[in-house]
C-alpha cells in the first residue's frame, strides 16, 4: 500500500512539471511584447507597385515659360501622360531665351535622372555641349517645336519654311485687296538664332522674289518689344510687317495701337493676346501651329523609345498649320 502510494506521488508530480514546461513553451512563443528580436521580416523585400523607380521621368525644357506657345505644349504633354499613366513629368524652362540659361535646364534634366527630354532648344548648336552629355547618360532626345544640330528621336515642328510662304501669300491676297502692289515689308523675329522662325522668313522672302514688293533685312527683337514699337514709329513708309512668332506678333499689334496705324500684319500663334488683335482688325491673320499635337506625340514617342519600340533617328513629323483670320476664328 506504501509502495503505491509513493509511485501515484511520483505520477503526479510527473503531470505537474510537464504541464509547467507546455505553459512555458506556449506563453514564449506568441509573445508579442517588445522585447521579441525579429532577425528577418519578409515584408521588407515587397517591392511597391506605385514606387517612383518604375516611373520614366521625362522632362519638357522650353525657351521660356511664359508664352502661351510652350504653356500649349505642356497641355499637349500632359494629356498623353495621363492617357499612358507611369510618367514622372516636369517641365522646366530658362527666364530668357538664352544658351546659357538653357543648359543650366538640361543639366538639371541629367542630374535628377531623366529618362528622356522634350526640347524646344534655344538655339542650333548652343546647348550641343549639354546634349552630348545628356546622351552619354543614355537620356533620350525628343526635339518640339526647334531642333539643335544634335541627333535625337524624333522633331516635332511645323513645317516652318512652308509655314512662311503661306503667310506671304495671304498677305499678298490683303496688300492686293487693298489696292498696294509695291512697298516695304519688314520682317520680325525675336533672335538671331531661333532656326524655326528664320526658316519662316525665309520661306516668306521667297514667296515674296520678283514681285514689286522689298523685304528689308530681318529685324530682331532681342526680347525687348519696345525695339519693334521703335522700328514701326520710325517707319511710316513701309506697306506691311510679318510677325514670324508670338512675341513679335504682339508687339507689332502693340506699336499699331500706339501710331494708330492700320498697315498689315500678318502674324504667328495663337494665344489670346493674339487672337484679340485678330478680332480685333490690328492684325490681319495668323499662322496657327499645333503645339498640342507637338507635347502629346512628344510624349508617346518618348515613350516608345525607351520601351525599345521606336527606333528611328532625326525623324521629323510636320504638325501642320492654318490660317486664321477674323472671317474664320
Amino acid at each position: 500500500m506504501k509502495n503505491f502510494s509513493v509511485k501515484r506521488l511520483i505520477l503526479f508530480a510527473g503531470i505537474i512539471l510537464s504541464s509547467i514546461i507546455i505553459f512555458f513553451i506556449y506563453s514564449t512563443a506568441t509573445d508579442t511584447s517588445d522585447d521579441i528580436i525579429v532577425i528577418y521580416d519578409s515584408k521588407k523585400d515587397v517591392k511597391k507597385s506605385t514606387d517612383d523607380t518604375d516611373e520614366y521621368k521625362i522632362y519638357l525644357i522650353t525657351m521660356n515659360m511664359t508664352d502661351d506657345f510652350w504653356k500649349t505644349i505642356d497641355t499637349g504633354c500632359k494629356q498623353a501622360i495621363d492617357e499612358i499613366g507611369g510618367i514622372n513629368y516636369k517641365w522646366i524652362g530658362p527666364d530668357l531665351h538664352e544658351d546659357s540659361l538653357q543648359n543650366i535646364c538640361i543639366k538639371q534634366a541629367v542630374d535628377e535622372g531623366a529618362d528622356a527630354i522634350l526640347l524646344a532648344s534655344s538655339s542650333l548648336t548652343g546647348v550641343n555641349e549639354s546634349l552630348k552629355k545628356a546622351e552619354k547618360a543614355g537620356v533620350k532626345i525628343i526635339y518640339v517645336d526647334n531642333a539643335a544640330d544634335f541627333d535625337g528621336v524624333a522633331f516635332l515642328s511645323t513645317d516652318n519654311e512652308l509655314a512662311g510662304k503661306i503667310a506671304a501669300e495671304t498677305m499678298q491676297k490683303v496688300l492686293s485687296d487693298r489696292g498696294i502692289k509695291s512697298g516695304k515689308i519688314g520682317a520680325m523675329t525675336n533672335k538671331d538664332t531661333t532656326v524655326s522662325t528664320n526658316l519662316r522668313i525665309a520661306g516668306f522672302r521667297e514667296q515674296f522674289k520678283n514681285t514689286g514688293f522689298t523685304i528689308t533685312d530681318t529685324f530682331y527683337m532681342e526680347d525687348n518689344s519696345q525695339r519693334i514699337i521703335n522700328f514701326v514709329k520710325e517707319n511710316s513708309d513701309y506697306v506691311a510687317f510679318f510677325g514670324s512668332n508670338e512675341m513679335t506678333t504682339l508687339a507689332l499689334g502693340k506699336a499699331m495701337k500706339e501710331v494708330e496705324s492700320k498697315k498689315t500684319i500678318i502674324g504667328f500663334d495663337t494665344s489670346d493676346a493674339v487672337l484679340s488683335l485678330v478680332n480685333d482688325g490690328i492684325v490681319f491673320a495668323v499662322m496657327q501651329q499645333n503645339p498640342k499635337l507637338m507635347g502629346y506625340e512628344g510624349i508617346k514617342i518618348a515613350v516608345k523609345a525607351l520601351n525599345g519600340e521606336y527606333k528611328e533617328k532625326n525623324k521629323k513629323i510636320d504638325t501642320g498649320v492654318n490660317v486664321i483670320k477674323k472671317d474664320n476664328m
